[in-house]
């Protein structure tokens, strides 16, 4: 009976240390689960604000948008040049983090082992954060693909406006040739040249001579402009601004010895055809007899 009792005492002891080493397993198998079951949550959470703020990301690259190039001869702005190399770094900086998301939630995906009710619940949710992530890494590739698009289209049109720059730089130069041309062949148009004074200073100067012939009483000889006339030995003038002509003595008498008419003259004009005074011009019509006027004091 003793016996009996003994062993029944060591049986009960034997189940009671089982007991509790089972419990003790159990509750530490609840804890791994708990903490594991914690990380997780932590996990999709972290996910998740990834998620958000790779959502973010993406709808301010897609703001950004691109200036398209001026094709009227000014060159593309660099402020221009430098929103395409943030958008492009952006569109980048989001991909990479795509693919690190991607990679992290393949390793909890690893973590969750055995699938219990919580933890499949846990994997759909990262499931789901793996297709929107894989959503937006294939909407920031075609974003990518777009700027490269209008960076080709963008250096197409910059080198037309290049071209059209040179075109234009080459146009410019030629037509201020041009006008120079055109100026220099205005003003010698409107060239005039003017000399006066007495017969012996005009002949002096190589601007007059005398023709013809006498013999006693027969034949004279004429006062004329000399048939090679020097523009040095005259003073010139622009027949636009230049109306009056000054002579030397107001008072006296001088005679146009060359072709223009002195009926475009404001000038006193003597019955002679003689001119009084300074010389008036009151028409440009008065040089259409010569750019050369002499006179000759009496």
């Amino acid at each position: 009976m003793r016996n009996l009792l003994m062993a029944l005492v060591g049986v009960g002891a034997l189940t009671g240390c089982v007991s509790k080493k089972k419990y003790d397993d159990l509750v530490l198998e609840q804890q791994r689960i708990n903490e594991q079951k914690d990380s997780l949550v932590a996990d999709v959470l972290s996910a998740t604000q990834m998620v958000t703020e790779i959502n973010a990301d993406l709808a301010r690259v897609k703001g950004l948008g691109v200036s398209p190039a001026s094709a009227t001869g000014d060159r593309p702005a660099t402020g221009a040049a430098e929103d395409r190399a943030v958008l492009l770094g952006k569109i980048r900086e989001v991909i990479s983090r795509l693919e690190t998301a991607e990679q992290e939630i393949e390793a909890q995906k690893q973590r969750v082992g055995s699938l219990t009710a919580e933890r499949r619940r846990l994997l759909s949710q990262l499931e789901s954060f793996q297709g929107t992530i894989e959503e937006l890494k294939a909407t920031a590739l075609q974003q990518e693909a777009l700027i490269g698009e209008q960076r080709e289209q963008i250096q197409v049109l910059a080198s037309r406006v290049d071209t059209l720059t040179e075109t234009a730089d080459r146009l410019t130069v030629e037509r201020a040739a041009l006008t120079d041309t055109l100026t220099a062949v205005t003003d010698e148009a409107n060239t005039v040249y003017y000399a006066v004074g007495t017969e012996d200073q005009l002949i002096e100067r190589g601007l007059v001579v005398k023709e013809g012939s006498k013999f006693l009483v027969f034949g004279s000889k004429t006062l004329q402009p000399a048939r090679q006339l020097n523009p040095e030995m005259f003073q010139k003038l622009d027949k636009r601004t230049a109306t009056t002509l000054p002579v030397p003595e107001p008072t006296a008498e001088y005679k146009i010895l060359t072709r223009q008419d002195p009926q475009f003259l404001s000038s006193t004009v003597t019955n002679k055809g003689k001119v009084r005074g300074d010389l008036v011009i009151n028409s440009p019509e008065f040089w259409t007899g010569g750019k050369f006027l002499i006179l000759v004091k009496d």
